[in-house]
């Protein structure tokens, strides 16, 4: 077998198990950077929503009129998905319409799911990080 040349010889006791649990690795990272930056626009966007409506129950307040125009702006297609999703709710002289609260209620869930899949890919970082150092401690106690 051909000796690496000095710049390579960091690959020469590397496994492909190895090369798939650094891999493996790298992906949980990244997949949890980008769940959390999720969670942050989410939570960002749930706030901008949040205050859209209670700028229009407010009698005081022209949600049309800037700066207040800005959460219409931004708000206008999220909530229009959910007014044609769920119709209004017809009684015999009025209806309601729901699909606010229920655009607000999928974002309170799509926050407490990021949460649940931050909580798995730390738990299984953690679970990683010990199968790593117990395998270099017991390369090391080989060595001796």
């Amino acid at each position: 077998m051909e000796h690496l040349p000095p710049y390579l010889e960091f690959l020469e006791g590397l496994t492909l198990s190895h090369v798939m649990s650094y891999m493996t690795r790298q992906l949980s990272i990244f997949l949890l950077n980008l769940i959390s930056y999720a969670y942050i626009l989410v939570k960002f966007y749930k706030v901008i929503c949040y205050s859209k409506m209670t700028f229009e129950w407010l009698p005081m307040i022209n949600p049309y009129l800037w700066p207040f125009s800005v959460f219409h702006v931004l708000t206008a297609p999220y909530f229009r998905f959910w007014a044609k999703i769920l119709p209004n709710i017809k009684f015999d002289k009025s209806s309601v319409e729901i699909s606010g609260v229920i655009a607000l209620e999928s974002l309170n869930s799509l926050t407490y799911i990021f949460i649940q899949l931050t909580t798995l890919l730390i738990e299984y970082l953690d679970r990683t990080n010990t199968e790593v150092v117990k395998e270099v401690l017991e390369d090391l106690l080989d060595i001796l």
